[in-house]
């Protein structure tokens, strides 16, 4: 044959043994395994269809009953895989599927605390490599469900942010997914991830390109009820940053959302995530954009028209929490109107009234900020006579309701003084408010909230501007008892102690206030706040001490019991106190014996009439040694000169008797005793006193100044 033809046969002078790789290959091995141990053993095996077989055989296992999962755990089963990589090089799909079922078993059935965080962060990492190569929708399906199990470590999720080549992929399959498990189970790791950020991380993460915002607005009216309510809870957090920098600031962004809410609640108001898609609208609302949209695209009305079609159908609680949407709306006077004309003030006074035990703090909300909708208000107000305000006001003393609620209540009370002041102070004092005000204060901290007390403060004050109402609580002393005690038990709050000096200064005209605080050491807390550390505080209570030197008891006290003395020793605190000047100079102004021992002299209108002035020989360098002195039931050991004084006769009790040890040996002799009269009298002083007012009438004074005042110093 030619060289170039191909030959059809060509000879061989040598051919392979056969035999031989016979004898060296390994015949195939079928062997009967009962132990469940050899059979994770077999895990180790690199042939693929042994792989394949021993996993089956132990999802058969598992299925079987919980307890082989139990068993699968303690057989560690899960460090194995975890060591194998999960098999995620394995070319049979099969095997890759079969090992991510048996992570969802062993996770399924493990408690949250059950695994360190370390170990779940090292599946999490095997898991975030295999999520990246993989295309099997089953093995997505089936790793998407392991992601979501193990971002139940707040921070395992802190560190998924760190993975941005995962998160590309995940928000990618997550929006193009129709596999509903894929969907649930991205939906919840979302909302897992944004838990742990903070306010300014999730407004970064929230706002890069490609999140899947619009994928999970679209999910409120899936089909699947798991699916819907997992849309919700990230909606909700969403839409909580009302800010114009959100992921919700595109304006076809926020009427999306509300169109599908809307159309999510009327396709179904008696569904399951009914309330759930009421909280998320309620938290839209907040925003002012948002509230616009849902009035001018007439999302509004439909709301309320399908609310009035199945309000007969629904339990009240559930039509109680469908009108906190209205509530959060109410917010913007420009739609007040209507709301009122679609009868909303009416359900929430119904609400109020018929809620047991309580209405929910919305509800109150709602009608305070309807109050400023003149119609609403009388409607409001008519309402006292079927129990409104008794409702409020024992919604307010009863420990049993939710703060929250109360202090919404309290709030509400004082609105109402303010916006219809004659109705609600009638109705409040013939309920006997002071009562009521006082069984609640006496609750005290931590049992009331501090927005509560401030709101309860404020009540009084408003009452107080009445003279006849302000006799009324003034009589009632355990009120003003309550809040002397109160006082004490405040000093960690500025705000708090403020306001309660502001109240006590509309209540101080009454006697027996005067009287319940004094005995009640109202002087202590004084005290105490002179020495806080808050400029609020020394504000409030220097302008107490203004109001209540008009009392000589305060006075008395004031000089006494060491105030003025505070006063004086902390005067560095005028500089930023600009009341404490004034708080020394009132107290003074009503002690000319003390103001002359310090000052060394006496205004033009200072009068010592009607008072004992005391004056000494000597100048004092410390007020309180010429306290001592005449604080001294004997003899005093400074020449003391009393000035003026107005007392025809004299006080038994002003008699005092010198002791003997106290004489010289000469007055001692003979039955004489020696006494003082520590406030003398003289009946002709007033004769003397009228006498040269008459001649000094005569005298022809400059400038008009006053005759009477002159004589008086």
């Amino acid at each position: 044959m030619a060289s170039g033809t191909k030959r059809v046969y060509e000879a061989r002078s040598k051919y392979p043994d056969r035999t031989k790789n016979i004898e060296n290959s390994f015949a195939p091995l079928t062997v009967v395994i009962k132990s469940l141990e050899t059979g994770i053993l077999l895990l180790s095996s690199k042939e693929e269809p042994v792989l394949q077989v021993v996993l089956s055989h132990l999802a058969e296992f598992a299925r079987k009953q919980d307890e082989n999962i139990v068993e699968l755990k303690k057989q560690q089963l899960l460090e194995v895989l975890i060591e194998k990589g999960i098999y995620m090089y394995a070319e049979n799909v099969i095997i890759r599927r079969f090992a991510l079922f048996h992570i969802t078993l062993v996770l399924d059935n493990t408690e949250l605390g059950e695994y360190e965080t370390e170990k779940i962060a090292q599946l999490l990492d095997v898991c975030f490599r295999f999520y990246l190569k993989e295309s099997d929708e089953f093995c997505i399906e089936y790793l998407t469900y392991i992601v979501n199990l193990c971002l139940r470590d707040p921070k395992v999720a802190q560190n998924v942010l760190e993975n941005i080549e995962f998160l590309e992929k995940f928000k990618n399959i997550f929006i193009n997914s129709d596999n509903p498990d894929t969907v649930l189970n991205s939906i919840e790791a979302l909302h897992k991830i944004l838990q742990v950020q903070s306010a300014e991380e999730m407004l970064e993460f929230t706002t890069l390109p490609g999140f899947p915002v619009d994928r999970i607005i679209c999910e409120l009216t899936n089909e699947f009820l798991e699916i819907r309510l997992a849309a919700i809870k990230v909606l909700k957090t969403l839409l909580a940053d009302t800010s114009d920098e959100s992921v919700f600031e595109p304006v076809h962004r926020c009427f999306f959302v509300l169109q599908q809410l809307v159309k999510a609640f009327c396709a179904n108001p008696r569904a399951p995530d009914a309330l759930g898609i009421i909280e998320v609208m309620a938290t839209a609302l907040r925003s002012e954009k948002m509230t616009k949209l849902f009035f001018e695209q007439n999302l509004f009305d439909q709301m309320v028209e399908h609310l009035k079609e199945d309000m007969d159908f629904l339990p009240a609680e559930v039509v109680c929490t469908i009108i906190s949407i209205f509530a959060e709306a109410a917010k913007y006077e420009r739609y007040l109107p209507r709301i009122h004309n679609a009868n909303i003030t009416q359900m929430l006074l119904k609400c109020l009234l018929n809620s047991k035990p309580e209405p929910a703090p919305f509800v109150i909300m709602g009608l305070n900020r309807m109050i400023a909708h003149p119609e609403a208000l009388r409607t409001i107000v008519a309402e006292y006579e079927n129990g409104a305000l008794s409702r409020l006001v024992s919604l307010v003393r009863s420990p049993d309701v939710s703060i929250k609620t109360r202090e919404q209540a309290a709030e509400f009370i004082g609105s109402l003084l303010i916006s219809s002041f004659r109705s609600t102070s009638e109705k409040l004092m013939e309920i006997n408010i002071s009562e009521a005000l006082a069984i609640t204060l006496r609750q005290g901290l931590p049992e009331l909230s501090i927005d509560l007390i401030l709101s309860l403060l404020a009540i009084i004050e408003s009452l107080a501007a009445n003279d006849e109402y302000r006799t009324t609580m003034g009589e009632y002393t355990p009120l003003a008892e309550q809040i002397a005690q109160l006082l004490m038990r405040s000093y960690a709050h500025s705000i708090l102690v403020h306001n309660i000096f502001r109240c006590l200064c509309t209540i101080i005209d009454e006697a027996p206030v005067r009287e319940v605080l004094l005995s009640n050491y109202i002087v202590s807390s004084i005290k105490r706040a002179l020495k806080s550390l808050s400029n609020l505080v020394k504000t409030a209570v220097t302008n107490f001490i203004l109001q209540t030197t008009r009392f000589n008891c305060f006075v008395d006290a004031y000089i006494d019991r060491g105030i003025l003395e505070v006063l004086m020793l902390f005067q560095k605190h005028a500089f930023c106190v600009s009341t404490w000047g004034p708080a020394i100079e009132s107290i003074l102004s009503k002690c000319p014996t003390m103001k002359f021992c310090i000052r060394n002299c006496l205004s033009f209108t200072d009068i010592t009439a009607g008072k004992d002035f005391y004056v000494s020989k000597r100048k004092f360098e410390d007020f309180r040694c010429f306290q001592n002195i005449l604080r001294h039931d004997c003899s005093p050991l400074e020449p003391v000169l009393v000035v003026n004084f107005d007392r025809p006769s004299v006080d038994a009790d002003d008699v005092i008797c010198v002791p003997s040890h106290c004489l010289h040996d000469v007055d001692i002799a003979g039955d004489q005793k020696w006494a003082y009269c520590k406030r003398p009298a003289d009946t002709k002083l007033p004769e003397f006193l009228e006498a040269l007012n008459e001649t000094l009438a005569v005298v022809a004074w400059p400038c008009g100044e006053s005759r009477q005042n002159q004589t008086q110093h």
